[in-house]
């Protein structure tokens, strides 16, 4: 499969005053799939349009989907997933409003985070989309349980979305929570443990009937990102996801973050799914159970099927890599520089052992857990990325998987030559 890279950039906005040491670019075609860098309120040369205003940035961010989908063949309309990352909820009704004024009739499927900071500190909002363009004739994007509320969970903004958006090759599903699917209650609304994991339980079973309605089912399903608003949440959710996943080995990252779209959300979780190809292989490679693993320096209890890779045909995603060493050593305690190097040791390794090289890497998204991390951490990323232009995104998140972490990257590659 051929992948085509539009609208390279030598610029990111963690840096405003020099180049980056790779270049990245704002979109990546590969077949009907479109790669899109994230886009904020930061232009190409790091300048922040209308510092205070969360709306103009939400605004400015779309402005900067638009021309990258355009440069790749497609359009705002081709938008299948958002993931909106706001630094205080008070903006999410400008920045949710800015939206759904600008997507009209798209319904897309969503997630909302509210994190510890964005790759700027003036800036207030950031949106990672995902887009599938088919080619002329060709099958389009199906949607499923389209919604449309004119004040979204009282929140004071008009919002259409869907819960399933259906590609020939890749399916995108609304980040799953602890709401009903109807959308007329949340379980688990105290602040403990246990409220987390009745969450957690019941996204999953929505997670199930939404891939049923969309002839898939959790077997599909390669990678999972959870995100928790509190690391006491870990040792009560993942057992949970063990229980629904059992056996079937998705690759995995886990993400602390400040809060969600509304205060009782303790949990979401994130899927990427790949429905069986016909005549395609997949392999879920370097399988293992969490409660054996190391993250940081101890083990911890949690009872999951997991994997490092899975490649179905030619699409390659890896586990969330930092700076745990293949052979469950942490390196650079204390050291995001050396925690990065480890972590992109990791993805060469990991993409060489699923036939990919590092040519093949479409996007990479950056996780640190402060601010003082984030240019050292990406320098290393983007550098070892030099010449490769994947699409690229950055958050600093209020946690990872264990204290000791101080930076993950997700990878996504697609082999250009084809299947095995």
């Amino acid at each position: 499969m051929k992948v085509e890279r539009f609208l390279p950039r030598k610029r990111a906005s963690y840096r405003q005053t020099t180049d980056t040491p790779g270049s990245f670019a704002d979109a990546l075609r590969a077949g009907e799939r479109i790669y899109l860098s994230a886009q904020s309120g930061a232009d190409p040369d790091g300048n922040i349009a209308a510092p205070g205003d969360a709306a103009a940035q939400t605004n400015a961010a779309l402005d900067r989907l638009e021309a990258a989908l355009i440069a790749a063949g497609g359009s705002l309309e081709d938008i299948t997933k958002l993931t909106t990352s706001i630094v205080d909820r008070g903006h999410r009704k400008d920045v949710y409003g800015a939206i759904s004024r600008r997507l009209p009739n798209v319904y897309p499927v969503s997630t909302g985070l509210v994190v510890a900071g964005l790759p700027a500190p003036a800036l207030m909002v950031q949106i990672d989309a995902e887009a599938v363009s088919p080619a002329a004739g060709a099958t389009g994007v199906q949607r499923y349980r389209k919604y449309d509320y004119p004040d979204w969970h009282g929140q004071n903004f008009a919002w259409q979305g869907c819960m399933v958006a259906a590609g020939t090759t890749e399916l995108f599903v609304r980040g799953q929570t602890g709401s009903t699917l109807d959308g007329r209650g949340t379980v688990g609304r105290g602040r403990r443990p246990e409220d987390a994991a009745a969450q957690a339980d019941l996204a999953l079973s929505n997670l199930t009937a939404l891939l049923n309605e969309a002839g898939s089912s959790l077997d599909d399903v390669a990678k999972i990102t959870v995100y928790i608003s509190d690391r006491a949440y870990r040792a009560a959710v993942y057992p949970m996801i063990g229980k629904h996943f059992r056996g079937i080995h998705p690759v995995s990252t886990g993400i602390i973050v400040q809060a969600f779209a509304r205060p009782e959300i303790l949990f979401e979780i994130d899927v990427h799914t790949f429905p069986k190809t016909a005549g395609q292989p997949r392999m879920r490679l370097r399988k293992y159970q969490s409660k054996n693993a190391r993250y940081g320096t101890e083990q911890q209890p949690l009872d999951c099927d997991f994997c490092m890779t899975v490649r179905e045909g030619n699409r390659v995603i890896l586990r969330g890599q930092t700076g745990m060493a293949l052979n469950e050593v942490l390196k650079g305690p204390g050291d995001v520089v050396a925690q990065a190097e480890q972590a992109m040791d990791n993805v060469a390794v990991l993409l060489g052992e699923a036939g990919a090289k590092r040519s093949d890497i479409v996007k990479a998204t950056v996780f640190v857990t402060d601010r003082a991390f984030l240019a050292a951490a990406c320098d290393v990323i983007l550098g070892r990325l030099s010449g490769v232009n994947p699409a690229f995104s950055a958050l600093i998140v209020k946690g990872l998987a264990s204290p000791e972490l101080l930076m993950e990257v997700d990878i996504t590659a697609v082999i250009e030559d084809g299947p095995a």
